[in-house]
């Protein structure tokens, strides 16, 4: 009488539920379960089922936790099993909220090399829209948000000092070659008695002093960072005149202002005619593909912080544009707390090479840390929880239809699976169990033979 009362309670619960999941076709399940459900009831089998009772297998309970499913009765129970694996996906900080700001080793300040007037600014080609994009027949002047690319001519300044510089080398090699031809007559005479050995020495001496002079302005040359090429044509210039350079030489004070990298310009602080010292920055150019980002970071949350390996990848979104995210790098992480927030400022760097992103906009970045050693993913299908406690169902041999409850410790969620301490720390009665990659845990079913198991007699 016990065991009908208790097939009927139990084949009510299971033939609800298998009704809602599964529809009327998985109904049969139960003849297998409980072949004896119906007949407490006083109803008879549905059409084409045969009264098999006593030889229809059946689940068991052997143990406290412990469950016998015969495998004819596993497909209409759904089960099926997965091995559990080490946690392998990386588990994320809250948000570090920040902002954009330039990088400061992507901006360069442009200044002239020699004090002078401006006399003509960089261009850029026009687009005329209605010549199907083609360039303009003529450029306009360089402005602000103006790219530029390296080597491009942003400016000319005429300066006297380039020139005074120049003439002074074209003076001392015009001199070292006069005076060497006068040394070469000189030694030729005395050779033939013509002259003094005082007349030599002293023409020897004065094409020494010519070197020197000749050295000492080419080192001034290149000091203000002129080029060999320059300086080549200067010398080239003293071989060709034999005089000093004339002063209405187009190029000879012409000073040329170059972008020394691709980049946008974000300051023009000259116009034409304008004079100019070497301090005045000229132009401002900054690259902007790629954007530094200070974020601040909670006080709680700088152990982990701390503990990877900088630099470290993070991303980077905006509020403004959901669903965008945008590639970048943790590269430092602050020494002071700000004593009003309680935060710390980690600096980064973000990629910016379409131009999406502004200086100074506010984002948020996230950092995703490495899994911790000690943690296992199972499905998420593959857990039963009742608000207190969370167990899954382990195969302990693949061999054999026995399957072990065992209750465990979740650490973390994700949509699809669920992250277990592998080893909880102490093992009490009642408490965690271990649960160690390799084992195979139900993925299919759990919620069905925890009904079983909680429901049926031990038998021995």
């Amino acid at each position: 009488m016990r065991r009908m009362s208790l097939n009927l309670r139990w084949g009510k619960v299971v033939a609800w539920g298998l009704v809602a999941v599964a529809g009327a076709g998985t109904l049969m399940a139960l003849f297998f379960l409980f072949p004896g459900w119906h007949t407490a009831r006083g109803d008879g089998p549905g059409p084409g089922v045969a009264r098999e009772e006593k030889e229809s297998p059946r689940l068991k309970r052997l143990a406290e936790d412990t469950l016998l499913v015969p495998p004819e009765v596993q497909p209409a129970l759904g089960l099926r099993t997965v091995a559990v694996v080490a946690a392998t996906r990386p588990r994320a900080l809250p948000s570090l909220t920040g902002t954009l700001a330039l990088d400061t080793n992507r901006l360069v300040r442009i200044h002239s090399r020699f004090p002078g007037e401006v006399v003509q600014l960089g261009t850029t080609a026009e687009y005329d829209p209605s010549a199907g994009g083609g360039p303009a027949s003529s450029g306009r002047t360089l402005r602000y948000g103006d790219s530029v690319h390296k080597g491009q001519l942003l400016a000319v300044v005429w300066s006297k000092d380039l020139g005074e510089k120049k003439s002074e080398l074209v003076d001392a090699a015009s001199k070292l070659k006069l005076d060497r031809e006068v040394h070469e007559r000189l030694r030729g005479l005395f050779k033939e008695g013509g002259t003094s050995e005082r007349n030599v020495r002293e023409a020897e001496r004065a094409v020494e002093a010519d070197l020197i002079a000749v050295a000492r302005a080419e080192r001034t040359l290149r000091s203000w960072r002129l080029g060999e090429d320059e300086i080549a044509a200067v010398r080239a210039e003293a071989e060709r005149l034999g005089r000093r350079a004339s002063a209405a030489d187009e190029a000879w004070a012409r000073v040329e202002v170059r972008s020394p990298q691709d980049g946008v310009i974000l300051e023009k602080n000259l116009s034409q005619g304008d004079l100019v010292d070497t301090t005045t920055d000229l132009f401002k150019i900054a690259d902007l593909s790629t954007l530094a980002v200070w974020a601040h970071a909670y006080a709680e949350d700088l152990p982990a912080l701390q503990a990877l390996a900088l630099p470290t990848e993070w991303t980077v979104k905006m509020p403004s544009r959901p669903g965008v995210v945008f590639a970048g790098r943790l590269e430092q992480i602050g020494k002071v707390i700000d004593p009003n927030q309680h935060t710390a400022l980690v600096f980064g760097r973000v990629e910016n090479a379409f131009g999406e992103l502004r200086v100074g906009q506010f984002v948020t970045a996230e950092v995703k840390l490495p899994p911790t050693p000690g943690e296992v993913e199972v499905p998420t299908t593959a857990l039963v929880e009742d608000g207190r406690t969370s167990i899954l169902f382990v195969q302990p041999d693949s061999t054999k239809p026995v399957f072990v409850r065992r209750r465990v410790r979740v650490v973390r969620r994700f949509q699809d699976v669920i992250y277990l301490l592998s080893e909880p720390r102490p093992v009490r009665e009642g408490g965690p169990q271990p649960i160690r990659p390799g084992e195979h845990v139900v993925a299919g079913g759990a919620v069905l033979l925890n009904e079983a198991i909680e429901d049926l007699p031990v038998t021995k």
